[in-house]
């Protein structure tokens, strides 16, 4: 799986994002999820490379952080290399500590559940789907996400979308349930997604398995361009 690596001009809002979605994890997760997720949170602010897709980082260090021994921060570790949020990129050796590359893309699919604690904004933002109906009715002004035309009806992004949601129902939900389809012509295929940022983040780290997707619906397509 690539790595998402929120840089260039819209960067530091895609950090700020994932950040958020995290602390969201953080704040509303009483488990062991929700503390690793608020000690991932300073390891990323603190040590994270965000062009390098990792950070460096002796144990003790880290420990020292987290205001823990170092045996509880090598199990803390160990347990978020175990959920796939983080792996060992480079082992510690004599005067190096060692690497660890964050998966960006797993840390989010982590923190779905809570995206809509922030708010119908936030879940929207980042392309989650169909949000919560509120219990109140949502003022006039307000337009409530929904995910809607993906995968209804007939046509080639109705195959190739539900060939995704057999495949992956959970990554489905959250990125490709909620893209319509706008044109297919010329072996590309459009499609829009809800937000700018969804668009994006799915050209950037899921291109590839759409384009399995809707080429095995049709060889023909050789191209799947995902605009905002």
């Amino acid at each position: 799986m690539q790595q998402a690596r929120p840089v260039g001009r819209t960067g530091a809002a895609v950090k700020y994002d994932i950040l958020t979605a995290l602390m969201a994890l953080a704040c509303n997760d009483r488990d062991v999820d929700g503390r690793l997720a608020a000690r991932l949170v300073l390891l990323i602010t603190a040590r994270f490379n965000w062009q390098r897709g990792s950070f460096a980082c002796g144990q003790r260090e880290i420990a020292r952080m987290w205001g823990v021994t170092e045996r509880t921060a090598k199990r803390e570790l160990a347990a978020m290399r175990a959920r796939g949020w983080i792996t060992l990129r480079r082992p510690a050796a004599r005067g190096r500590v060692a690497e660890h590359a964050i998966d960006l893309d797993e840390v989010l699919r982590a923190t779905r559940a809570h995206w809509a604690a922030v708010g119908p904004d936030f879940v929207a933002r980042m392309g989650a789907g169909r949000e919560e109906t509120p219990a109140e009715p949502a003022p006039g002004n307000v337009v409530p996400f929904r995910a809607g035309a993906a995968g209804q009806g007939g046509g080639l992004w109705a195959s190739a979308s539900a060939r995704l949601g057999r495949s992956d129902p959970a990554l489905h939900a959250a990125w490709f349930a909620p893209l319509v389809e706008t044109g297919c012509e010329g072996g590309k295929l459009t499609l829009k997604a809800p937000s700018k940022f969804a668009a994006s983040y799915i050209q950037t780290h899921l291109a590839g398995r759409l384009l399995a997707a809707v080429s095995s619906e049709n060889s023909g397509i050789t191209w799947v361009d995902v605009t905002g």
